[in-house]
């Protein structure tokens, strides 16, 4: 395949929109882990310094309780093919988005119209309790 400007920026760019969701709650998901690890960090600075652990001081935890996302896609869908002994043994078809972006838009000349808003809530929600 021709190693052009479109199909490189279609290889990064370019993922299964499962995919594109499943990074945003990853992203959502390490930043709350930093977050954590930045109080745990505190908390063992301030409970091993003798002067501050007299004052009985505590790291400051946070939390993100809801995080919403709206993200502005260019979505297409593509015929999967599954081929053996060249006979069709299995067709699927798989929404594949891209940021909408000028990169984008001047690459494949997408127009503002054509594109798709995904709005996501992501909530946080307490750990079970365990029985006993």
């Amino acid at each position: 395949m021709a190693n052009t400007a479109s199909t490189q920026i279609e290889d990064i760019l370019i993922d299964p929109l499962e995919r594109v969701l499943s990074l945003v709650g990853q992203g959502v998901a390490n930043a709350q882990r930093a977050m954590d690890l930045n109080s745990v960090a505190t908390q063992t600075l301030l409970a091993n310094d003798p002067v501050l652990k007299e004052l009985g001081l505590e790291a400051t935890w946070y939390h993100m309780p809801t995080v919403e996302v709206e993200l502005r896609l260019s979505l297409s869908l593509r015929r999967e093919d599954q081929i053996k002994d060249n006979k069709l043994v299995a067709r699927k078809f798989r929404m594949y988005a891209a940021p909408f972006n000028a990169s984008y838009q001047n690459n494949f000349g997408s127009e503002v119209s054509g594109t798709s808003q995904i709005r996501a809530k992501i909530v946080s929600i307490p750990p079970a309790r365990r029985a006993g």
